[in-house]
């Protein structure tokens, strides 16, 4: 679980495909803590008092999401097949659907452009793997530490 001050953060895990629960801002301390026990949830946090108060936790020493990024990374190396497998929204799969199933719900000229879709299994939010992907892509790489090259 990332607290309420991590909602950067919590996208870009997501992306690279950690499981991660935002609390949001409205969660108290209280709340937190007795979700992270009763669910057996790892926190990650920016409030050190928090931290100190639970044993399976993560103070993140940086207000930079990059250098937050790098430290869990480091602590949790990622999957690379579970990269791009979660919605950066609301943490739920992402499956791959038609072009048929998303026709409606994508910007004109993309069906054109793109023949790759996936759809959030929560939010329904649709993807695809534009010029957006590309350069998630190229950021990954670069907190990763690789240089790999994104031209499809």
């Amino acid at each position: 679980m990332a607290d309420g001050m991590l909602g950067r953060l919590c996208r870009w895990m997501r992306l690279l495909g950690y499981d991660v629960t935002y609390a949001g801002s409205e969660k108290e301390d209280a709340e937190i803590l007795r979700e992270c026990e009763s669910r057996g949830l790892f926190l990650l946090t920016r409030d050190r008092e928090l931290s100190r108060r639970y044993r399976e936790s993560m103070y993140l020493e940086s207000d930079d999401w990059r250098r937050q990024l790098a430290q869990v990374m480091a602590a949790f190396p990622p999957e690379r097949s579970a990269m791009f497998t979660r919605c950066p929204l609301c943490n739920s799969s992402l499956v791959a659907v038609g072009n048929g199933e998303v026709s409606s719900l994508v910007p004109d000229g993309v069906l054109e452009r793109h023949d790759r879709f996936y759809r959030c299994t929560g939010c329904g939010k649709v993807y695809w793997e534009g010029s957006h992907f590309r350069n998630i892509k190229g950021e990954i790489d670069r907190l990763r530490g690789t240089d790999e090259d994104h031209r499809q």
